[in-house]
């Protein structure tokens, strides 16, 4: 089952990851999470690392996004090349910007995604050309809308063809409403509740970042079907802190 499909059932799970070291996206995967994303945004995982979180997460059932630092065409592209499940695009403002993302991660007609299918995610040459560029034109493209200026333009964004999820940033929505995080200011939960509405009425999919229990039903609640639980070094750092307060009672 892909996780489009997995979205139209559940609210599919994952986190954000920020390691190096791919043992920790294999990991997740045997854990059951729906999916990882590997974040070049605000993460330090270099493009040969992304290759190996992509084949490490295809030992499981996990889908590998990658989180690019923008729209750029050849930072898309090659993210897709690791053989990752799709990519997530942050800081999209306006129709324009969501167009150019949906372009740079398709191929011919939907798209003008670089060719080149002596890479991972053609099994370096070995897939048969039409039905790489068939699974390929598949892949899961997710959209952040972060800011006011996002926000003022969602009708337009949502109306643009070809992508899978728009993902919501609270933490840099917090920020665009002048209360950098405070995610749970009720003009940031009321800016999430108004981009569920539209994003719904739509009939597209929802994602958003979380990183406690109480936000993560509310999300589920509103509607998201796609949610990003915290971090993987910061999911880390609160198990070890765990275990010295077991040892230490």
């Amino acid at each position: 089952m892909s996780l489009i499909e997995l979205m139209q059932k559940r609210t599919a799970v994952g986190v954000f990851s920020k390691t190096t070291d791919s043992a920790f996206v294999e990991a997740a995967g045997y854990a059951g999470l729906d999916f990882i994303i590997l974040d070049t945004e605000h993460g330090p995982a270099s493009l040969e690392t992304l290759h190996h979180h992509a084949r490490a997460a295809k030992l499981t059932t996990m889908q590998a996004i990658v989180r690019v630092k923008g729209v750029e065409a050849h930072a898309i592209g090659s993210a897709l090349d690791t053989g990752a499940a799709g990519i997530q695009v942050p800081n999209i403002n306006n129709a324009a910007q969501a167009r150019d993302a949906v372009n740079a991660a398709r191929f011919h007609p939907y798209g003008n995604r670089g060719v080149c299918r002596f890479v991972r995610s053609a099994n370096f040459g070995d897939q048969e050309k039409a039905s790489y560029f068939q699974e390929a034109n598949q892949a899961i493209v997710v959209l952040q809308v972060e800011g006011l200026e996002g926000v003022k333009n969602l009708d337009e964004i949502l109306d643009v063809p070809g992508f899978d999820v728009l993902f919501v940033g609270p933490y840099d929505l917090s920020q665009s409403v002048g209360k950098p995080g405070e995610v749970d200011a009720p003009e940031v939960v009321a800016l999430m509740q108004d981009i569920a509405r539209k994003a719904t009425a739509k009939g597209v999919l929802l994602g958003a970042f979380c990183d406690t229990p109480f936000n993560a039903k509310l999300l589920k609640k509103e509607g998201f079907q796609y949610l990003a639980y915290s971090v993987d070094v910061n999911i880390y750092l609160e198990a070890c802190r765990k275990v010295k307060g077991v040892i230490n009672e």
